[in-house]
């Protein structure tokens, strides 16, 4: 039996939407000449934090450290002057309304550095699976177009492979802390959603007579 041909291709769709989360990266440093009055700073600051972040949990979702560092810090002429701590943590927020709220909330915590919010759109959101759709659709239509010109139809499905995509870009700003903070509006920018498959199809013989032009 001969072998049955196939058609392999690659589709794609892109959609916009709104983010539906948004992730903060809270920086706690601190400074002291004796390294010991340091970490007693930084443990002081981050539970400042946590009480924060607690206050907002319900704006919240997941809350990690992700670095802990302390360093010595140099001096004039190469001298250690004192010490440096730091913590990063990483904030998700769930309810993107309130992205501004606690960005500015945290801001306005001594010691501290916001970095963000970094519009995300959750994999949960339907746009990822309108999307794939979508990139399936292409896929069979390019499918269709490349049998066609062989003088061929589709017969068959193979197999079907997310390609992967990515879930928004990002847009961020940075927040130092202060004494007062101003209220924040902030105005999410639609993210960019996108779908690709790879897609391999049967098709029937091509007509001998397009080999033979």
């Amino acid at each position: 039996m001969p072998d049955i041909p196939r058609v392999v291709v690659r589709g794609e769709a892109v959609t916009e939407v709104l983010p539906d989360a948004a992730d903060l990266v809270v920086t706690v440093q601190v400074r002291d000449r004796r390294r010991e009055r340091a970490l007693e700073l930084l443990a002081e600051r981050q539970q400042e934090l946590n009480a924060l972040l607690a206050a907002h949990r319900e704006s919240l979702g997941a809350v990690s450290t992700d670095a802990v560092a302390a360093f010595p810090e140099a001096g004039e002429a190469g001298r250690v002057s004192g010490s440096v701590a730091t913590t990063t943590t990483r904030v998700r927020v769930a309810d993107v309304g309130a992205a501004g709220e606690v960005a500015v909330a945290v801001a306005g915590l001594t010691d501290v550095s916001v970095h963000g919010p970094h519009w995300r759109v959750s994999p949960e959101h339907p746009a990822h699976q309108e999307v794939r759709a979508a990139a399936v659709q292409d896929a069979l239509a390019r499918a269709r177009a490349f049998a066609a010109a062989f003088g061929g139809r589709l017969t068959g499905l193979v197999e079907v492979r997310d390609a992967g995509g990515w879930g928004g870009g990002t847009v961020t700003a940075a927040f130092s802390s202060a004494r007062s903070v101003p209220a924040l509006e902030l105005r999410p920018a639609p993210q960019e959603v996108p779908g690709q498959v790879e897609v391999t199809f049967t098709m029937s013989h091509p007509d001998q007579e397009v080999f033979a032009r």
